[in-house]
């Protein structure tokens, strides 16, 4: 977040900009289809996706609380990645509803704006990422969250990298300040430094305050670790998701100043 407290979502640029755009060009000539209105939106043969690439819907929404439901799980995601994608000025209520199969009288029994629709998105997002993380985690030995929260972190970016790059892109600070009253950006700003704050708690019990390097910076280098998982994992590369998350976990370990025998048993899937 501001003054230095957040690590902002990654920007995409060069050849991985290009490959984005040749693939959100296709998905407005292949994936999507127009409204009498002339709106574009998904065509209903195709999934949910984001920038041309599918989101995992199902899984993300059967692991939603009870009260969120299909059909709200399913409007949350459908903003979430329309929003990120078009732009929040671009992306009418009416677009939302049509790629959602509702009519937009309908939608707005659901959320009365589009900035109600857009708060409860970024919520959404976030608690679907805060409950991968972190539920549970006080059932492990404190001497292993760091880098069972480093595990499940990493876990989400690789096999959620989809809708993961598209929660970038709403809770970047720019997008916050120019569309989030600062009410709801002081919100969300604070559930991020929150989980910021608890993995400095813990990279700083290993490291020290007394070290050459000032533990906020060693929590800031492995989050941004963490975080760019979601742009450059491969699906069809040649590491499988486990043996990536190992790799960045080894160097999660060599910025902490672990040992090699330390990292292992650190980094040890439980």
């Amino acid at each position: 977040m501001e003054g230095g407290c957040h690590v902002p979502a990654p920007r995409v640029t060069g050849s991985v900009q290009s490959a984005f755009s040749s693939g959100a060009r296709a998905m407005s000539r292949k994936a999507t289809k127009r409204t009498r209105t002339g709106a574009r939106v998904p065509n209903d043969r195709v999934g949910l996706s984001y920038l041309g690439q599918a989101i995992d819907e199902g899984t993300i929404i059967e692991r939603q609380e009870p009260s969120v439901g299909p059909m709200r799980g399913r409007i949350l995601l459908i903003a979430i990645a329309l929003f990120a994608e078009r732009g929040y000025e671009s992306c009418s209520m009416r677009t939302i509803a049509s790629a959602v199969r509702l009519k937009a009288p309908t939608l707005y029994n659901y959320y009365p704006s589009k900035e109600a629709l857009l708060v409860e998105a970024i919520e959404f997002g976030m608690n679907d990422f805060f409950s991968y993380v972190l539920r549970d985690l006080d059932q492990k030995p404190r001497s292993e969250r760091l880098f069972e929260i480093g595990r499940r972190h990493v876990d989400y970016k690789i096999r959620y990298r989809v809708i993961a790059r598209a929660n970038d892109r709403l809770i970047d600070p720019q997008f916050s300040r120019m569309f989030l009253s600062d009410k709801d950006r002081k919100h969300f700003e604070k559930r991020l430094d929150e989980y910021r704050h608890k993995i400095h708690d813990l990279v700083s019990e290993i490291v020290g305050s007394d070290g050459p390097v000032d533990p906020m910076f060693v929590t800031l280098s492995i989050m941004n670790q963490w975080d760019r998982a979601a742009y450059w994992y491969n699906p069809d590369g040649k590491r499988t998701p486990e043996e990536a998350i190992d790799q960045i976990l080894i160097l999660s370990g060599r910025l902490l100043g672990l040992g090699n025998i330390c990292m292992r048993r650190a980094t040890k899937r439980s």
